[in-house]
């Protein structure tokens, strides 16, 4: 019996160190794996609610307010389009930012006597392949010339961001409350 007994904790000397160094190479391998197998290679999407691009939205539509139409043009590319109330797919509805220009011009000279905007939510979003895309949900409230009523707009904006300056704006808002415009 006692043969057994020393055989036995050899064995058990033997197997529980070989099992020591064999978990001690088990759990390093497995903190290795873990550590590569958290590391995230692949391209991901980004949300911001602020930085510079979040500025240049908020100055673009604070000078629009204000009637800043220099101002507001600069925030956009010598090429950016502008697609109102319409899917932006559809080629015929697309204008220049210089035309959209001319039309917000007129609008502030025989329509909007008064605008003001409330604080509103800006986002960026940033795509797995680089792209930026702002967002802009605000309501405008607008006075006519001819109106002592104050009008609220809603309005949902999208951009197409290229750094800090806009290259595509998509937007959606209901005109049918919109002042009439001044007499002649």
């Amino acid at each position: 019996m006692q043969k057994y007994k020393i055989f036995d904790l050899f064995v058990y000397c033997e197997y529980n160190y070989k099992s020591n160094s064999m978990k001690k190479l088990l759990i390093l391998f497995s903190m290795a794996l873990v550590l590569c197998g958290c590391q995230n290679t692949a391209p991901s999407s980004s949300l911001t609610y602020e930085g510079e691009q979040i500025d240049a939205l908020k100055g673009l539509i604070s000078s629009f307010t204000a009637g800043d139409f220099e101002t507001y043009r600069s925030y956009f590319t010598d090429e950016a389009r502008i697609v109102h109330n319409a899917w932006f797919l559809d080629e015929e509805a697309g204008i220049s930012i210089d035309a959209m220009l001319e039309q917000h011009i007129f609008n502030r000279e025989n329509i909007f006597e008064e605008i003001s905007v409330n604080e509103g939510i800006y986002e960026i979003i940033t795509q797995e392949n680089g792209n930026q895309y702002g967002h802009v949900w605000i309501e405008f409230t607008v006075r006519g010339y001819e109106s002592e009523e104050d009008v609220k707009i809603p309005v949902s904006l999208s951009f197409g961001m290229k750094g800090n300056q806009v290259d595509f704006e998509w937007g959606f808002y209901d005109t049918s409350n919109f002042p009439k415009p001044k007499s002649e």
